[in-house]
């Protein structure tokens, strides 16, 4: 199941163009995937095999803002996010961020040659401030498309994903039971300890003083 999570987010991240600034805030959400989709791919095609790490760092560069880390971040946490106090959510946005980002930006270049389908007429929610858009890529060497579904929320900068399913996966809810069970061992705390030293932090000394 991490495997195929691991190829959904970089799948998720493909949708997502160099500039927020392409479209302006009351385009719509289909809209807003299609042409970041045709952006970030003609970057990811400039991937000669020499360049990789620079044409991730503008992939990552440029997706990061487009994502809703904080929300992402308290759906995967789940019940455990009322607990935590404003630093505590801080601290578990910023470690989950670095995790999703260094997890699967390292794929990303796999899939410069998928062709990738946004399907129109999204579903729109919540006085249309939510919105989910619905589309389907295939990867080379596989003819079966796989279904890949954004979640999305207007926010006064625009369009924010908030989440990523394939196939029915969705992303946070892969994470809800790890993060709950080491909550229920160790608290918000441990979390937020667990995710610095899977990401290699040395920002563990903040919790320490915290507890000060």
């Amino acid at each position: 199941m991490i495997k195929v999570i691991k190829k959904l987010f970089a799948l998720g991240c493909l949708l997502f163009g160099l500039s927020a600034l392409a479209l302006a805030a009351n385009d719509g959400p289909a809209d807003f995937i299609k042409e970041n989709s045709r952006q970030i791919l003609e970057i990811l095609k400039q991937d000669n095999g020499k360049n990789t790490r620079q044409i991730r760092q503008q992939v990552e560069s440029a997706a990061i803002p487009l994502f809703d880390f904080q929300r992402m971040t308290a759906l995967a946490v789940g019940l455990g996010w009322r607990q935590a106090t404003a630093e505590q959510r801080a601290q578990l946005t910023q470690q989950f961020q670095t995790l999703l980002v260094q997890t699967y930006s390292s794929t990303m270049t796999r899939f410069k040659a998928a062709q990738i389908d946004i399907k129109p007429n999204p579903v729109m929610s919540n006085d249309n401030r939510e919105a989910t858009v619905k589309s389907t890529v295939t990867l080379p060497n596989n003819p079966n498309p796989v279904s890949v579904d954004y979640s999305l929320s207007k926010t006064p900068q625009g369009w924010r994903v908030y989440n990523v399913s394939v196939e029915g996966a969705s992303l946070v809810t892969v994470y809800r039971n790890t993060f709950n069970e080491e909550i229920r061992k160790n608290g918000v705390d441990g979390l937020v300890k667990m995710l610095q030293e899977k990401n290699g932090s040395s920002s563990s000394v903040g919790i320490a003083k915290s507890h000060g």
